[in-house]
C-alpha cells in the first residue's frame, strides 16, 4: 500500500511538472519553429547565452572553490554572515537584483567609472550579461561545493601535511581531485542556471539579448506565436543539458561504486 502511494504521488507529480512542456509541443508552429532556428538572431542569443553562462561559471570556479574550503575548513568571525550573502541571491526577486547590479555597475557607479578606464560596460553589454548570471547563480556552485569539502575527511589532509605536503599542496593534491565531481556537477549546474535567467539580464544588459531577453521581446512585439516558438527551442536545449548532466552523474556513481 505505501509503495503504490509513493508512485501514484510521484507520477502525479511528474503528470504536473510534464504539463507545460506539453502544452508548448502540442502548440508549437513547427515551421516558424524550424524558421525561426536558422536566424542570425536566435543563433547570436543562443552564443551569447551559453558564452555568458559559461564565463561567469569559470570565474565562480576560480573565486567559489577557495570560498567554500575556506567556511567549510576553517572558523573565523561572521562566517555565518559571508555564507548567509552568498546565498541572499537565491531568495531576492531577479528584478530587484537588476536594479541593485545596475546601481553597483551602472556608469555613473565606482565601480562602473573604473571599469571604464579599463574600456570595459557593465551596461546593454556582454559583460552585463556574464555579471547578472553569475550573481544569481553563484551560490549553487558554491554550495555544491561547500558538500563535496563536507564529505571529504580532514584526516586524509592531515596525513598529506604529515609527510610533508604544504597547506597548498594538501589542497590541490589531496582534496581537489575528492571533490572533482561536486565541482563539475556545480559548475554544470550553475552554468544550466545562468543560461535561463531573465530578471537582472534585461534590466542591466537587455542587449546583446539572450534567449530568456529574446523570448520576451518576441511575445512583446510578435505576439505568443513567435515566443511559443522560442520557448520550445529552449525547451529542447534544456532538456538535452539536463539529460548530458544526469547520464555524467550516473557514470560517475557507477564507476565509483565498483
Amino acid at each position: 500500500m505505501f509503495k503504490k502511494l509513493i508512485i501514484t504521488i510521484s507520477l502525479l507529480f511528474i503528470i504536473f511538472i510534464s504539463l507545460p512542456f506539453i502544452t508548448v509541443f502540442l502548440n508549437v508552429d513547427y515551421k516558424l519553429l524550424y524558421e525561426i532556428f536558422k536566424t542570425v538572431e536566435f543563433l547570436n542569443a543562443v552564443k551569447t547565452t551559453f558564452l555568458a553562462a559559461f564565463v561567469s561559471t569559470l570565474i565562480a570556479i576560480i573565486f567559489g572553490i577557495p570560498f567554500a574550503y575556506a567556511v567549510t575548513r576553517y572558523k573565523f568571525p561572521f562566517k555565518s554572515l559571508f555564507e548567509a550573502i552568498v546565498d541572499i541571491p537565491q531568495t531576492i526577486p531577479h528584478t530587484a537584483a537588476g536594479i541593485a547590479l545596475l546601481m553597483t555597475l551602472g556608469r555613473s557607479s565606482l565601480i562602473g567609472k573604473g571599469a571604464s578606464l579599463l574600456n570595459i560596460s557593465f551596461v546593454q553589454t556582454f559583460w552585463g550579461v556574464v555579471a547578472a548570471m553569475g550573481f544569481l547563480s553563484f551560490s549553487i556552485f558554491v554550495n555544491a561545493v561547500k558538500e563535496g569539502v563536507r564529505k571529504v575527511d580532514i584526516r586524509y589532509e592531515k596525513v598529506a601535511r604529515s609527510l610533508g605536503a604544504t597547506p597548498f599542496k594538501a589542497f590541490f593534491f589531496v582534496t581537489l581531485p575528492m571533490i572533482k565531481h561536486d565541482i563539475i556537477t556545480g559548475a554544470l549546474l550553475m552554468w544550466a542556471r545562468g543560461i535561463s535567467e531573465f530578471g537582472a539580464v534585461a534590466i542591466l544588459a537587455y542587449y546583446p539579448m539572450t534567449l530568456s531577453v529574446l523570448t520576451y521581446d518576441k511575445f512583446q512585439g510578435y505576439g505568443l506565436k513567435q515566443a511559443l516558438a522560442i520557448t520550445a527551442l529552449i525547451f529542447i536545449m534544456s532538456m538535452i543539458i539536463f539529460v548530458i548532466i544526469r547520464i555524467i552523474q550516473n557514470i560517475w556513481k557507477y564507476t565509483e561504486s565498483r
